[in-house]
């Protein structure tokens, strides 16, 4: 007899190993700093985290003003139609490095609309970028989530620059740590990146790598910072595995998408989209996935 149950069991199996091959996560990384992260947030499925505080967290993002988020446009995607979320179905969670935890500093913000870049496309995962903007704004004075100032130009090869998330540490694994962690990462040559014993000419204009063996991002840390100098320089996009020789990972670059992020803040970009029953029987079996994890 079909049971509904083991389908929708079955159908959380096959989105956690579709995306435990293409979303990056934190590996040989180290506790981070509240002081150097403050622009860091998690988004999160509101339904789910409602149920269970901390437990929605899907992605990260950057704070660029007091109400707009920075991330991924695959973050906000239901990959397999290329229909984009509703505003409503996220939340943001910032002001603290403890994703399970709420404290006096803790930051729990709806999201009023999302702009997706229109020419996203899951099959490369180019022009991977994407703003969600808070139904209310962030106090300018709050002492733990503070917006970061954008790079005008892709960071050089050699750069010492960090990434940070509350992804995975270990490549195809479900778990996720409660504390926000950082690790070092160098940005490495594009022609070495597309080199054939690397991403064989797979980075596009808007792309760069940056990591080392050993130390990355990885999964349930897409959309999240790159920062170089000071300033936001890539967002987590994609990669192959975590940490895996001759493979950083790519970062969709802040300044190449200067431009249109500015067109979106002031109003010149489409937003919102209507769900899609694939998008809410995505939410459905993420909720399964959860229960059964007992996380």
């Amino acid at each position: 007899m079909w049971n509904p149950l083991q389908s929708l069991l079955l159908l959380s199996v096959a989105i956690s190993a579709y995306a435990a091959s293409t979303e990056p996560k934190i590996v040989g990384g180290f506790p981070a700093e509240q002081d150097a992260t403050l622009h860091q947030v998690s988004i999160r499925y509101r339904t789910l985290d409602e149920l269970s505080f901390g437990r929605g967290h899907i992605c990260g993002g950057s704070l660029i003003n007091n109400r707009t988020v920075l991330t991924a446009a695959h973050c906000l995607v239901d990959l397999e139609t290329g229909q984009r979320f509703p505003a409503s179905t996220f939340r943001v969670v910032g002001g603290s490095v403890d994703r399970m935890q709420q404290t006096e500093n803790t930051v729990v913000v709806n999201v009023d609309k999302t702009y997706v870049h229109t020419g996203f496309d899951p099959n490369n995962i180019e022009n991977d970028i994407a703003l969600m903007i808070l139904s209310t704004p962030i106090p300018n004075e709050h002492p733990t989530l503070r917006p970061i100032e954008r790079a005008s130009s892709q960071p050089s090869s050699a750069t010492s620059c960090q990434t940070s998330g509350w992804g995975t540490t270990i490549f195809g694994q479900n778990v996720s740590p409660n504390t926000l962690l950082a690790v070092n990462v160098t940005v490495q040559p594009t022609e070495l990146c597309n080199g054939t014993t690397s991403y064989d000419g797979h980075l596009r204009a808007g792309m760069f790598c940056a990591g080392q063996t050993g130390k990355d991002a990885c999964q349930g840390d897409s959309g999240g910072p790159l920062v170089c100098d000071g300033k936001l320089a890539g967002v987590v996009s994609h990669g192959k595995n975590c940490g895996l020789d001759g493979y950083p990972g790519i970062y969709s670059d802040v300044a190449y998408y200067r431009g249109w992020i500015e067109k979106c803040l002031a109003g010149g970009c489409p937003s919102g989209a209507g769900p899609t029953v694939a998008s809410w029987g995505l939410l459905v079996s993420l909720l399964v996935v959860l229960v059964f994890q007992g996380k």
